[in-house]
């Protein structure tokens, strides 16, 4: 019995032992934790003057992890050696390894990369500041990073801040001060002095904190911006970043610091065009269609054929931006030299091989048969009044001799099915999209047919038969947008994309003076206006250039939402750039 008492008493003396130095462990039970972690205590306090160690320490009230400190961790002005970062216990040890430059603040920021040990609560930002001169500079930048193309907030992206207006700065030395962009795009570069600052954004692929990468998204600006006085929040706990202890500095609340955004700087982000251009590749996937892949965006283009003579050559069309393909009239089965011209300035000499096939027909693994010469059609706006049925093809349809003929069967509630034809002309050219040309009655019941083997692509593939079911809809379906457009600067043509839910452009206009658009015959659902200032008249939105001082062409969105409904019309008035 007494060796029996002994056994449980080394067994408990063992589950402590083991329970003291087992790892730590998310509570069992109760609510989940959603609070990030507090500061607690600062060694030195933040906001300490004469700083002349190289040792800080930051005590949170719970176990905290650290997320990426080298991207995460912005430190103004920028380290040549990044300090190291230690965690004991509940305790953040900073240990500085740069010699301090004097009478200079200097500005941890961390970018939601503390956070809780159990859940992953991040501190959205914490700032801690210090000074080997007299006193903590007090002033801050702000501003805002968008996207030049969409408007829409751009975050986590690294805003510079220079002490001198020279051009080259981004180019070739790291900023004096530094910080990222938060999830509503803002931008707060805080404990600087008072003056003016060049201000330059960027998305920093390779994190050395230059502009050297021709995909670097960046932004900038002429205009010098002002610092302005950081404002004192009230001795209370904060909630979003720290606990401050009472000799620490009063760093401004989010909401303090989000006042007077009118007065914001804003920055549009944009990724400048490669004007390098090459030759990458030719894709050849199926008989008589050629793919001409380059690096860059094709501008324009054209081939000289040296072998054999050009009476096979079809035609070309650009897909995407930087893909050519070319679509034969007739298949060849030899080698096709020719000289490629892309932009006037890439030429290449080619040799196409004829398509090789991969082999038998065979089965995959949803059952279809792969190798079939099938024309496939597909066909865009049935139902619609207002829109003209399309038929599209993947290859360019020969003509025939004689016209195509198309079965329209209407279902009537009360008088039953009504058959009429139409006829389907293809011209002697290249095309890959003919339109039926028939008005519809509103609201009945259609079925199209056209039989089988009626269109042959230039590559010998021919269709099957094609039934299309619909049910037209009624005027009544249909809403109406009148938009009253005023133009403040009349410099340059605008111009004018009306957008579907989905970002398709439903229509385009170009305007030069203020003008009134009537949009009729939409579909019911949400719609969107973007103008882009066509500063060079060249139709398109064009990016910017930095070396070359050139600022992205300016793009506008209508703020208020656009909602069609059917048999509805909606008046609305724009000053563009108000």
């Amino acid at each position: 019995m007494k060796y029996l008492k002994i056994n449980r008493l080394l067994l408990l003396l063992l589950t402590i032992a083991l329970g003291a130095c087992a790892k730590i462990v998310a509570p069992v039970g109760g609510p989940k934790d959603v609070t990030p972690p507090k500061v607690v205590k600062e060694v030195p306090a933040n906001g300490s003057n004469h700083f002349s160690g190289n040792t800080i320490k930051i005590s949170f009230d719970e176990f905290v992890t650290l997320d990426n400190t080298f991207e995460n961790v912005l430190i103004s002005p920028p380290f040549a050696t990044q300090p190291t970062y230690t965690l004991s216990g509940k305790t953040l040890t900073i240990k500085i390894a740069d010699t301090l430059q004097p009478n200079q603040t200097y500005n941890f920021g961390f970018a939601n990369c503390i956070k809780d040990f159990t859940e992953g609560n991040p501190i959205i930002f914490y700032n801690y500041a210090f000074s080997t001169g007299e006193a903590v500079d007090s002033f801050m930048l702000k501003g805002r990073v968008v996207d030049a193309q969409t408007e829409q907030s751009v975050k986590d992206c690294f805003v510079f801040a220079y002490e001198q207006n020279i051009d080259s700065l981004p180019l070739t030395t790291r900023p004096k001060y530094i910080t990222k962009t938060q999830n509503d795009g803002r931008f707060f570069i805080k404990n600087i002095k008072e003056g003016q600052y060049k201000i330059f954004a960027l998305k920093d692929i390779n994190n050395n904190l230059i502009f050297d990468l021709p995909n670097e998204e960046i932004a900038f600006t002429d205009e010098l911006l002002s610092s302005v006085k950081m404002p004192v929040e009230k001795k209370d706990t904060l909630s979003d970043s720290t606990s401050v202890t009472k000799d620490s500095i009063q760093i401004p609340k989010q909401d303090t610091i989000n006042q007077d955004v009118e007065k914001e700087m804003t920055l549009y982000l944009f990724t400048e065009e490669d004007t390098t251009q090459s030759f990458v590749k030719i894709q050849n996937k199926e008989v008589g269609k050629y793919e001409f892949i380059y690096k860059s965006k094709i501008k324009s283009h054209r081939a000289e054929i040296l072998y054999p003579t050009p009476d096979s050559v079809g035609y070309f069309e650009i897909v995407g931006k930087d893909t050519l393909t070319w679509f034969m009239k007739q298949p060849v089965t030899d080698s096709v030299v020719l000289v490629m011209i892309v932009n006037d300035t890439v030429r290449d000499t080619l040799r196409l091989e004829p398509y090789k096939k991969l082999g038998a027909k065979t089965t995959n693994r949803r059952g279809k048969t792969e190798g079939k010469n099938t024309l496939s059609v597909s066909y865009q706006n049935a139902g619609e009044l207002f829109s003209p049925i399309t038929l599209t093809f993947p290859y360019p349809i020969r003509p025939t001799e004689s016209a195509i003929p198309v079965t329209i069967i209407a279902t009537k509630k009360y008088s039953g099915n009504d058959t009429s034809f139409v006829s389907l002309t293809i011209p002697d050219t290249l095309v890959r999209s003919i339109v039926i040309h028939k008005k519809f009655e509103a609201k009945t019941l259609y079925q199209l047919l056209i039989r089988d083997s009626v269109f042959m692509g230039y590559n010998g593939h021919t269709n099957d038969t094609v039934r299309i079911n619909f049910t037209t809809k009624s005027e009544k379906d249909y809403g109406l947008l009148r938009m009253r457009y005023h133009l403040q600067d009349k410099k340059y043509p605008f111009i004018i994309q009306l957008l579907n839910a989905n970002n398709q452009v439903v229509r385009t206009d170009v305007i030069a003076v203020s003008t009134t658009l009537t949009y009729t015959n939409l579909i019911p659902g949400n719609y969107k206006i973007k103008v882009i200032e066509d500063r060079n008249g060249n139709g398109e939105w064009d990016t910017g250039n930095y070396r070359q001082k050139r600022a992205p062409e300016k793009i506008y969105f209508f703020k208020k939402p656009i909602s069609i409904r059917g048999y509805w019309e909606l008046e609305e008035e724009w000053t563009i750039g108000e």
